[in-house]
This record gives C-alpha cells, structure tokens and sequence, in this order.
C-alpha cells in the first residue's frame, strides 16, 4: 500500500508540472495554520509577492526564515478562543485582502458517538471552526477583504457522508461548511467572495498517507484565489475548481 500511493504521489506530482500557476501580487494575506502542511506550503509560494500574516500554534521555526518579504507570525492556541481579543487591532492594522483559513485538527483517533468528550469537542471546533470567525469578523472591519477561503474537507459534506464515525471532524467541518454559506450571503453586499475548499487528499499531518504534496494543492488554491471568480461565493469546491454537495 505504501509503495502504490509513493507512486501514485509522484504521477500526480508529474501531471500538476505542467498544469497552470498564477500568481497573487501585492496582496495583505492571512493564512492560519502556516507552520506546517497546505498553509505551510502557500506561506512560502506568497510570501515572496506578497504581504502575510502567519497564524501558527506554537512552533514557528518552519515559516520564521522562509524566502520573500518579512513575515508577521501571530502564536496563538487556537483552542483557547478567548484569546483572539490579544489579536482584533493587529488584524485590522494589517487590513487583509484574502484570509485563507487552513488551521484545522482531526481529534484523536476514537470518534465513535459513545466516546465522546465534550470538553474535547469544544476544544476541536475552537480550532477548526470558532477561530476561524473571529478572524474574519476582525477582517472585516478593515473593509479590505476580497476573499474569505475556508479549507474544509468532504468529510464534513452532509450529502456525502457514507461511512458515518469521526464525530468531532466531520461536524466540525459541517459547522464551517455552513457558516461559510452564511457569510457569503451576509457579505455579498461588500462585494467579498466567501467559499470552502477541499483540497483533497493531501500528505500532511493530519493524513500522512495523502497522495497530493502540499506543493500542488497550494497551487491549485492560489490559482482559485487569483481568478477570484465571484461564481464560487457561498460554494464548496475541490482544488480542481468541481462544486461539490454540502
């Protein structure tokens, strides 16, 4: 199994070399999660023509020294929520133009219905969903946002849900999923494109065996983000721009 994704990650690889790769320039970004994986991997593509404003949790040496501009790196334990109020007036400082909401933890490996533990259940949404709103509502009161890009998964698609199990992830994603709905109608009269992305199976952390290197979904994200087609707001799309079920 191990050798068919290796080989698998590099066919995907070979086809994305030749696929097309825009470019954002001059753009003040927001990208959560930054120290590692997908954000990791668009921290480092943007940073060279752009301004970012890095969340990470706590080890920030993957993103302190990468190549570009200098970076501004936020440290902050998303699953203590209450301490975005630290943060609101650097948000708004920075008057970001796309925020791209990557930050996201599966839980542990036991998600049945009986094995659940609320206090733990709060702490993932706080993470994967809570701190995600209150760094779009800071966003937003600089009235620069152009895009609002939440990466999401199909786990949390309601209408694809075939194998139940993963109580904490799955929600948590659905949560995101429709808070992004939402915030696409609440904004559209500021003219802000709001959608949800799944980028696939890709090798991070959280999925070890994915067979899509960062590198590519980073790409694939980045040329969304830069054709900012207004027809995706309040969508849930893949990397390969498909509209997927809620």
């Amino acid at each position: 199994m191990g050798l068919f994704k290796t080989v698998k990650r590099r066919i995907v690889t070979f086809q994305n070399l030749f696929s097309k790769k825009l470019q954002l320039n001059n753009k003040n970004i927001i990208i959560t999660g930054a120290n590692s994986g997908i954000a990791l991997a668009l921290a480092k593509n943007l940073n060279i023509n752009n301004n970012i404003l890095a969340f990470v949790n706590k080890d920030n040496s993957n993103i302190r020294d990468i190549e570009g501009r200098d970076i501004k790196i936020i440290n902050w334990d998303f699953k203590n929520i209450d301490d975005h109020k630290d943060y609101i007036n650097e948000i708004i400082k920075f008057k970001p133009n796309i925020i791209i909401n990557s930050a996201a933890t599966f839980g542990p490996e036991n998600q049945k219905y009986y094995e659940l533990d609320i206090k733990e259940f709060v702490e993932i949404f706080n993470v994967n969903v809570f701190s995600t709103l209150k760094i779009i509502e800071s966003s937003v009161k600089a009235k620069e946002v152009e895009q609002i890009v939440n990466i999401s998964s199909e786990m949390g698609s309601i209408s694809l849900n075939k194998e139940g199990d993963y109580y904490y992830y799955r929600t948590s994603k659905t949560l995101l999923n429709s808070i992004t709905k939402n915030l696409s109608i609440d904004l559209k009269q500021m003219n802000i494109n709001v959608y949800c992305i799944h980028p696939g199976n890709v090798k991070t952390k959280l999925n070890v065996g994915g067979v899509i290197l960062p590198t590519v979904a980073s790409q694939k994200i980045i040329n969304i983000c830069a054709e900012n087609n207004l027809n995706f707001s309040g969508k849930f799309i893949d990397i390969n721009k498909n509209i997927l079920e809620w």
